[in-house]
C-alpha cells in the first residue's frame, strides 16, 4: 500500500525572512508601528482574557526578538511619511513573523513526509516519536513559541525567597536590594498603567471577525471588501483618538495641512510617551541609580551584535529599559523587566568565580525550601517532609528525597532541580538539549524511581532532615514522582513527554516548574484534590497533549482529566489555559473584575458530593485515599446518582425506622469493575453496622464480579451521611462458598447505575448473567 502523500508548501529560508525583517525595522517610522503592535498585543482587558486570540498576537519572545534588532542601532524617531505607511509597517511585521513561525511547521512536514515514506508506523511509531520530535530543530519551536512560564507577579512574589541567602553579595556588588527593586518596578508599572488609560482599547482584533460578518449580511456596495480593508487602519487608530491634540476645533471643515501635521505630531509624541518613564519620578539615591544602571542600555550601532537568530543571547532580555537620554527611559514590555530582575542576579553571581559555587548551593537550598513551604500548605506540616532519606533494613545506601508528602497509603516524591535551559540548547543543539534535560529532569526522575522502589519494597525506613524516623499511619502502596525545576524551563511538558528515558514498568513523572507548582497549590489546595490531579496527569501522560501545565489544569477544573472511551489521544485546547488566566490573574493582581466570562468561578458546585468526601477525610480508616480517589473518578452524573440514592435511603430509614440499602454495580464506562453499596442501618450500634456492612459488601462484590468495592453505612439517628466504610480491592476470582451465598442476594437490595438505566435486553448489572428484564428489572428494592 503506498504511503500517504504530503504536499509541503513552498517556503523561504529562515535567514531570508529575518533579513527582510531587519530591513523593515530600519524603515523610517518603524518605531511607531512597533509601539502600536506592542501596546495592542500586551495590553489586554482583564475581563476579556479568556476571549483573546493569542495566535494573532506576538508572544513576549517574538516581541523581544524584534526589539533585539531594534537596539542594534540608535532609535529613529522620524515619523512615517503617511498613515498608510504606518499601517503597512505594522501589517508587514505580522506577516513576516507568521512566515518565520511557519518555517518550523515546514520542517515538521518535511520530517513527517520522510517518516511516512519510510513506512514507519504501528509498533515502531512509539519508538520513532522520540526521534521525530526529540531532535533539536523540532524542539526550537516549542521552546521559542511557548508561553512565558510565569506571571509577572510570581517573579515578585518569589524574589525575596530566591535570593535571601545572596542578599549581602548582591547589595555589595550590584547595589541590588530585592525590597527596593520591587518598589521601583511597582512604581514603573503604576506610571505606565496610568498613561495606558489614555487609550480606549476595544479588542479590535477579536471584534474584527464580528464586524466583517455584519457587513457581509448587509453589504453597502459591491466593492465592500476593498473599502473595508482601506478603513480598517482608521478603525484601529480610532482607539488612540485621545493621543491626538484635543483642543483644536475645525468647525466641521477639513483640517488644513498644517493642522493635520500638528495632529499627527501630537499622536506620535504621545504614543512614544505611553512607554516612557522619567528618572525624576524616582528618589535620587544610590539604590535607584544602581537599578537604572543594571537594567538599562543605550541603543546604538554595534550593540547586541551577536544576536542574529532565534536562540541567540538577546541583550534586551536582561536590559529591558532603553535609555533615551535626559533622564528618560523607554520601557517597551514591562514583563521583560519583571523577568530581568528575577533572572539577572543568577548570571551576575556566576561571573564571580569566588562566589559561584556558593550561589549554586543557595539555589538548590532555596528551591527545596520554597517547594516544601508550598506543599506544606496543601498537605499540612505533619505530612510534608524535607530532605528525607530512605534507608533499608539491609543497610543499602540511603536514597534522598527533596520533599516527601504522605497522604494515607499514597506518597508524593518531589525532586527539585535548579537547572536552566542553556542558550546552546535553545538554538537546537542536540547535545546541549540532551545535557540540559538530563540535568534538569532525567537525573531527578531516575532518583525518584529509585526512591519509589525503596518505598514500595515495604522495608523502608524514613528519616527526616533532623535525623528522626518518620512513622507512617499505614503502608504506602503507590508513589507518584514529581520533578520540579526551580527555574523557568521552556516547553517543559513537551520535553518531558518526548525526551524522558524510562522503563515502561515505571510510571511517568509530572514535570513542572516552581511557578506551575504555585498555580496547582492555589487551585488544588485540598491534598486529595492535589494528589488526584498528579495521579491523573501521570496516568494519562501518553494520552493528553498540551503546551503548558495551566492548560492541563484548566481542562481538569472544567471537565476532569479522564480518558474518553474509544480515543487514543486528546490534544487539549489552549483556551483551557486562558480560563485559568481569566480567573487567576485578576485575583492575584488585585484587579476588580466582574464574574462574567469567568467559567472557573461559575463552574457548578457539588456541595453534597463535597460534603460526602469531606466526611470521609475525617474518618481514621485505612485506604481512605483510595476511596476518595474512586469517588473523584466518577462523572458528574454518576456522583449525583450516588448522592441522590444515599439521601433517598437515609430519608426512608428516618421515616420508617427500618434498614434500607442499595448497590451500584460496576460500569466500565467510568471505572474498571468498581461498585458501591450503601446501608442505612436500623440501629444506632456502630459495631452492629460494621458486622453487617463488611460481609454484605463482600457478597455484593462477588455477585457483581467487581474488582473494587466500596461500602458505606449510616446509623439510624446519625446526622451524617456516612458513619462507617469498608473497602475491598482484591481482584475478583471464582469462589464456591461465595457463589452459593451470593446467589441468595438476587432481588435483595436496590441496584442503581452510574447515571444510566440498563436496557431490558442488556445483561443485568447485578452480575447474575441473565438479561435485565428477567432479573432485577421486576424486583422490588428493600
Amino acid at each position: 500500500m503506498p504511503s500517504p502523500s504530503i504536499n509541503i508548501p513552498p517556503s523561504r529560508k529562515r535567514e531570508e525572512i529575518i533579513a527582510e525583517l531587519r530591513s523593515l525595522i530600519c524603515s523610517k517610522g518603524y518605531l511607531y508601528a512597533l509601539c502600536l503592535i506592542i501596546f495592542e498585543d500586551f495590553h489586554i482587558i482583564p475581563e476579556k482574557l479568556h476571549e483573546t486570540n493569542y495566535w494573532d498576537r506576538l508572544s513576549h519572545n517574538e516581541a523581544a526578538f524584534i526589539l533585539g534588532f531594534l537596539i542594534q542601532n540608535e532609535l529613529d524617531f522620524t515619523h512615517p511619511e503617511t498613515p498608510e505607511i504606518l499601517a503597512f509597517l505594522k501589517r508587514r511585521t505580522y506577516e513576516l513573523m507568521k512566515e518565520l513561525h511557519d518555517t518550523f511547521n515546514i520542517r515538521f512536514f518535511e520530517r513527517l513526509k520522510a517518516q511516512l515514506e519510510a513506512g514507519i508506523g504501528g509498533q515502531e511509531r512509539k519508538a520513532a516519536e522520540k526521534d521525530f520530535f526529540g531532535k533539536g530543530d523540532m524542539l526550537v519551536e516549542p521552546i521559542f513559541y511557548s508561553g512565558t512560564g510565569a506571571y509577572d507577579f510570581q517573579y515578585i512574589e518569589f524574589l525575596d525567597e530566591k535570593y535571601k541567602y545572596d542578599r549581602e553579595w548582591l547589595i555589595a556588588n550590584k547595589g541590588y536590594d530585592g525590597k527596593i527593586i520591587k518598589a521601583i518596578v511597582s512604581r514603573i508599572k503604576t506610571l505606565l498603567n496610568k498613561k495606558a488609560k489614555q487609550v480606549n482599547l476595544v479588542g479590535m482584533r477579536e471584534r474584527l471577525p464580528e464586524i466583517i460578518e455584519k457587513v457581509k449580511k448587509n453589504p453597502p456596495s459591491p466593492d465592500w471588501e476593498e473599502k473595508l480593508n482601506e478603513i480598517l487602519p482608521v478603525l484601529e487608530l480610532y482607539q488612540y483618538v485621545e493621543l491626538f491634540v484635543k483642543d483644536i476645533h475645525t468647525g466641521g471643515a477639513v483640517p488644513s495641512p498644517t493642522l493635520r501635521e500638528e495632529l499627527w505630531n501630537s499622536f506620535y509624541a504621545r504614543l512614544i510617551d505611553l512607554f516612557v518613564i522619567e528618572r525624576k519620578d524616582f528618589e535620587q539615591n544610590k539604590e535607584n541609580d544602581a537599578f537604572f544602571e543594571n537594567f538599562s542600555l543605550l541603543p546604538q550601532k554595534g550593540l547586541n551584535s551577536e544576536f542574529a537568530t532565534i536562540g541567540d543571547y538577546n541583550l534586551i532580555t536582561s536590559h529591558p529599559l532603553l535609555n533615551l537620554g535626559g533622564g528618560r527611559y523607554f520601557v517597551p514590555i514591562t514583563f521583560l523587566l519583571y523577568e530581568a530582575i528575577y533572572e539577572s542576579p543568577f548570571y551576575w553571581m556566576t561571573t564571580d568565580t569566588a562566589y559561584r559555587d556558593t550561589a549554586g548551593e543557595h539555589r538548590g537550598r532555596v528551591g527545596e525550601e520554597i517547594c516544601h513551604k508550598m506543599l506544606s500548605k496543601v498537605f499540612g506540616a505533619k505530612r510534608t517532609f524535607k530532605s528525607v532519606k530512605i534507608k533499608t533494613k539491609q543497610g543499602d545506601d540511603a536514597t534522598d528525597i527533596d520533599v516527601l508528602c504522605i497522604l494515607g497509603s499514597k506518597a508524593l516524591c518531589v525532586q527539585i532541580k535548579s537547572k536552566k535551559l542553556t542558550l546552546l540548547a535553545q538554538k537546537g543543539n542536540d547535545e546541549a538539549l540532551g545535557k540540559d534535560f538530563k540535568g534538569a529532569i532525567q537525573d531527578a526522575y531516575d532518583q525518584g524511581v529509585l526512591a519509589r522502589k525503596r518505598i514500595l519494597a515495604k522495608d523502608a525506613i524514613y528519616v527526616d532532615e533532623a535525623g528522626n524516623e518518620i512513622v507512617l499511619s499505614e503502608k504506602i502502596d503507590d508513589v507518584y514522582i514529581a520533578v520540579v525545576t526551580a527555574e523557568e524551563y521552556p516547553s517543559l511538558a513537551h520535553q518531558a513527554r518526548i525526551l524522558l528515558t524510562r522503563d515502561h514498568a515505571n510510571p511517568f513523572p509530572i514535570a513542572i516548574n516552581i511557578f506551575d507548582l504555585e498555580l496547582l497549590c492555589h487551585y488544588l489546595s485540598d491534598p486529595y484534590d492535589f494528589l488526584y490531579y498528579i495521579r491523573q496527569r501521570i496516568a494519562l501522560m501518553d494520552y493528553y497533549i498540551a503546551n503548558e501545565e495551566s492548560i492541563f489544569l484548566g481542562h481538569h477544573l472544567m471537565r476532569k482529566l479522564w480518558k474518553v472511551p474509544g480515543k487514543n489521544m486528546e490534544v487539549v485546547d489552549d483556551s483551557y489555559g486562558q480560563l485559568i488566566e481569566r480567573n487567576y490573574y485578576p485575583i492575584k493582581s488585585g484587579i476588580p473584575v466582574s464574574d462574567e466570562g469567568d467559567s472557573i468561578k461559575q463552574k457548578r458546585a457539588r456541595p453534597e458530593f463535597d460534603q460526602l468526601c469531606n466526611r470521609l477525610k475525617t474518618l481514621e480508616e485505612p485506604k481512605i485515599t483510595d476511596v476518595i480517589f474512586h469517588l473523584l473518578d466518577l462523572s458528574e452524573d454518576a456522583s449525583h446518582t450516588l448522592i441522590d440514592a444515599i439521601k433517598f435511603a437515609k430519608q426512608k430509614t428516618v421515616s420508617d425506622g427500618r434498614r434500607h440499602d442499595f448497590s451500584m454495580p460496576p460500569d466500565d464506562l467510568y471505572s474498571s469493575r468498581l461498585g458501591f453499596t450503601y446501608i442505612s442501618f436500623e440501629s444506632t450500634s456502630y459495631q452492629q453496622l460494621r458486622q453487617v456492612l463488611m460481609p454484605f459488601c463482600q457478597l455484593r462484590k462477588y455477585k457483581s464480579r467487581g474488582d473494587v468495592w466500596i461500602g458505606f453505612g449510616s446509623l439510624k439517628d446519625s446526622h451524617e451521611l456516612i458513619d462507617a466504610i469498608t473497602f475491598n480491592n482484591t481482584p475478583w476470582k471464582h469462589d464456591v462458598d461465595l457463589e452459593e451465598m451470593s446467589s441468595m442476594l438476587i432481588g435483595k437490595g436496590q441496584y442503581k447505575t452510574f447515571g444510566r438505566k440498563p436496557g431490558r435486553n442488556d445483561s443485568c448489572p447485578c452480575g447474575s448473567g441473565q438479561k435485565y428484564k428477567r432479573c432485577c428489572a421486576n424486583r422490588r428494592p428493600s
